[in-house]
């Protein structure tokens, strides 16, 4: 499993869950959110683009209407799930080069319109 962070203007950083546990706060703040402000100030230093706003889901925003759901769940979860469904893998290693590959080609202004439809909405 791995958690997902973008911004409007593209991928933030991607931190993996390791040997399917499960999502803790002590995992969440100590080791994942870490990674996340490193590479949004590294971005910071390359762009000069300052501040960021944190949505924050939980499993009952998943069943919840559109509206309500945060951008991973109406839009790259599934636009990912697209662009992978049919292939197989044959390590995680293999997985993860192919779901950071996906990442890597979704134009800026489809994470741009991601963001403006959420916030429209």
């Amino acid at each position: 499993m791995w958690t997902i962070f973008f911004r409007r203007s593209g991928f933030v950083e991607g931190i993996a869950l390791e040997d399917r546990k499960a999502v803790t706060a002590d995992w969440y703040t100590k080791i994942c959110l870490p990674k996340v402000f490193s590479a949004i100030e590294k971005q910071r230093e390359k762009s000069g683009v300052r501040g960021i706003l944190l949505h924050h889901d939980n499993a009952s925003s998943h069943t919840a209407l559109r509206t309500h759901l945060a951008p991973c769940d109406f839009w790259l979860s599934p636009k990912l799930k697209d662009q992978l469904r049919g292939r197989r893998f044959f390590s995680n290693e293999e997985l993860t080069g192919a779901l950071f590959l996906a990442i890597e080609e979704i134009p800026k202004g489809e994470w741009e319109m991601c963001f403006d439809t959420w916030l429209n909405a």
